[in-house]
C-alpha cells in the first residue's frame, strides 16, 4: 500500500496538527488492508497449521469458475463474495477453508439450507453447523463456510470441529438463525428440515422468496410455509395474482384465511396477515389444517410480527 507523502515541514501549525489528528491515522489504518482488496482475518491462525498467505477471491461474475455449475443456485440466493485458503502442516496434510459472503443472513442461511442433509450430525458451532467428515459446513450471520481436510489420517473428526470453532470466532461466534424460523410450530416438525427459497417460491415468480418445513401428523406427511412481504401492499399483490393464477372465483381480496386449487399442488388453504402469508401445502385434512394456521398465527405473535 502506498503512502502519501504530506509534508516535511508544515508552515501552519494549525495545519499541522489537523493532518496528524485526522488524516495520518486513516492512512495507517487503510494501510491494514492488503492491495488486492482482501480483508485480512477472516482466516484464523491454528496451532500446527501453517497460515495461508494467498487467499482465492471470487466475485459474482467469476464464482462459476470455482464451482461450475452450481453457480446460478448460489448467485440466486444474493451471493456476494467468495474467500478460499488452504492451510497445511509438517506432514503435508491440508484443510481448505471457504468463506461464502451472502447479502443477508437470511441469504446465507438459505443456500445452507438447500445443502444441509436433514440426518446430518449437526453441532452447535456459529449459528448452525453439520458435519459429514471429512467435510464440515456452517452458516454464522451473512456467512456460509465449508472446510473440507485432505490427507487427515487421525483425529479427522477433531480437526474439522477446531477450525470449525475458531473460523466460526473470527466470523462474529455464536449466531442466531432467522428469527421468523421460530414461527414453524414446533409440533410435528421434522427437525432440521427448515429451508428457505430466495425466489420463484413454490416456482411462481409472482410469490418472490418463502420459507418452508417438514411435517408429520396423525400418519400424514406435509409442507407449511411462510411468505414474508416488504409489507401489506406487497401480500395483498401477491395473493391477488396467486387467486388470478388459480382462478379464484372469490372477487374480494382482504385479510384472512384463503383456500385455493393450485394446478400443481391441488388445494392449499393460507391465511394473509399484514405482511405475512402462511399455509399448508398437501394436506387434505381440513381440521389439521386449522390447526396449523392457527398455530402458526400463534407464532407470529409469540415473535411480535403480527398482532
Amino acid at each position: 500500500m502506498k503512502r502519501l507523502l504530506i509534508f516535511e515541514k508544515s508552515q501552519c501549525p494549525l495545519l499541522t496538527m489537523l493532518l496528524l489528528t485526522y488524516l495520518i491515522p486513516c492512512l495507517g489504518f487503510a494501510s491494514l488492508i492488503p492491495e488486492n482488496g482482501v480483508p485480512s482475518g477472516l482466516f484464523p491462525e491454528i496451532k500446527g497449521w501453517r497460515k495461508p498467505e494467498n487467499i482465492q477471491v471470487y466475485t459474482p461474475e467469476t464464482l462459476y469458475e470455482y464451482i461450475n455449475g452450481a453457480a446460478e443456485l448460489y448467485l440466486s440466493y444474493e451471493f456476494q463474495e467468495l474467500q478460499v485458503a488452504e492451510y497445511l502442516n509438517e506432514d503435508s496434510a491440508s484443510v481448505v477453508v471457504e468463506i461464502y459472503r451472502h447479502k443477508t443472513p437470511t441469504h446465507a442461511f438459505g443456500i445452507y439450507s438447500q445443502e444441509r442433509p436433514i440426518g446430518a450430525d449437526f453441532l452447535n458451532i456459529g449459528a448452525q453447523g453439520y458435519m459429514v467428515a471429512p467435510i464440515f459446513n456452517f452458516v454464522t450471520a451473512n456467512y456460509y463456510v465449508k472446510i473440507y481436510c485432505y490427507d487427515v489420517d487421525t483425529n479427522r473428526q477433531e480437526v474439522l470441529q477446531t477450525f470449525a470453532k475458531k473460523v466460526a470466532e473470527n466470523l462474529g461466534g455464536k449466531r442466531p438463525l432467522p428469527r421468523i424460523l421460530a414461527c414453524f410450530p414446533s409440533k410435528g416438525k421434522k427437525q432440521n428440515s427448515e429451508k428457505f427459497v430466495a425466489k420463484n417460491f413454490l416456482g411462481y415468480g409472482f410469490l418472490h422468496s418463502g420459507f418452508t418445513a417438514e411435517y408429520s401428523d396423525s400418519n400424514t406427511t406435509f409442507t407449511l410455509f411462510i411468505i414474508e412481504g416488504t409489507d401489506s401492499k406487497d401480500c395483498k399483490e401477491m395473493l391477488s395474482q396467486y387467486m388470478e393464477f388459480t382462478k379464484s372465483s372469490r372477487k374480494e381480496i382482504k385479510e384472512g384465511r384463503y383456500t385455493l386449487s393450485d394446478p400443481n399442488y391441488g388445494e392449499i388453504a393460507l391465511f394473509w396477515k399484514g405482511r405475512y402469508i402462511w399455509g399448508v401445502l398437501r394436506l387434505t385434512d381440513t381440521d389439521l389444517r386449522t390447526k396449523y394456521l392457527e398455530l402458526i398465527e400463534r407464532c407470529l405473535q409469540e415473535q411480535k410480527l403480527i398482532k
